[in-house]
């Protein structure tokens, strides 16, 4: 079935929804994205995911003129006209390195959810690690290299995900996740001028305040005997618990991270957008 784009709020078939190869802020990697899930055909906070579009745009320094209404409706826009119900979005913003405010936002519909085994949320999930640290971490950039190299190897080890390792040995995030372990009653996540801030990690935290305390500190791969529980969060995953990081093994029972689940279900339900 063909797919419909929007692109700066038109229509726009998926076969003429194209990138020049002559476009600099393509060539240079000069753009930012934003991947959001549909679900019945509601769009999974919206708002986040373009405040954070947004905030990662003015990271690197791309000028526009788009407004968080505006693209709002643009998403909805193609939600309606693909007719999506349960499916994938995202919001690409390339734009112009010499500062010219020349950029271009494409509203992409993307294939169907990803559903996960009930016994991986209950039992853990397997990652990996791998070593590399992402640049301008906080921006949400296409510059997928190391990521898609370190998630292929997680592949090929029959692992969910591969985390990554600074220089000084700390666990940063996943390629595609936020990463959080537990020290008793502790919520322990890596401090964040290191690591992409994920729209499932901010509610997260907004879920555990009052419940457990929270703190950012480097989590040391050498010592991740010392934690009590290891997880990961995505807009795909939501909370997943890691049995395995590498050999180690987290026997669980996974308690506190099953109660992040059941927090983070009833927040979604309360907060979600129309």
């Amino acid at each position: 079935m063909q797919r419909t784009c929007i692109v700066n709020g038109n229509a726009v078939d998926e076969a003429h929804a194209c990138i020049s190869v002559f476009d600099k802020g393509y060539f240079f990697d000069f753009s930012v994205y934003s991947s959001l899930k549909v679900v019945q055909g509601k769009i999974f906070f919206p708002t986040y995911h373009i405040e954070r579009l947004f905030e990662s745009a003015a990271l690197i320094g791309i000028v526009h003129s788009f407004t968080t209404k505006d693209v709002l409706s643009w998403l909805k826009k193609t939600v309606e006209i693909n007719a999506l119900k349960d499916a994938l979005l995202r919001i690409l913003l390339i734009g112009d390195p010499d500062a010219l405010g020349q950029a271009t936002l494409y509203c992409i519909p993307l294939g169907g959810l990803t559903f996960y085994p009930d016994s991986l949320y209950r039992d853990g999930a397997k990652a990996i690690t791998y070593a590399g640290e992402r640049r301008i971490p906080n921006a949400k950039t296409k510059d997928l290299l190391l990521g898609f190299l370190a998630y292929r190897e997680a592949l090929a080890h029959g692992a969910l995900d591969a985390l990554l390792i600074d220089k000084e040995g700390t666990i940063r995030e996943g390629t595609r996740t936020n990463f959080f372990a537990f020290k008793d009653d502790v919520l322990i996540t890596p401090p964040r001028e290191f690591v992409l801030d994920g729209i499932t990690k901010k509610i997260i935290l907004e879920a555990a305040r009052g419940r457990f305390k929270i703190q950012e500190a480097p989590i040391s791969l050498k010592a991740i005997a010392t934690y009590s529980e290891c997880f990961i969060t995505s807009t795909s995953m939501n909370v997943m618990p890691l049995r395995y990081i590498d050999t180690h093994e987290c026997k669980g029972p996974f308690s506190k991270t099953r109660e992040l689940q059941t927090l983070f279900r009833a927040y979604c339900k309360e907060h979600s957008e129309v």
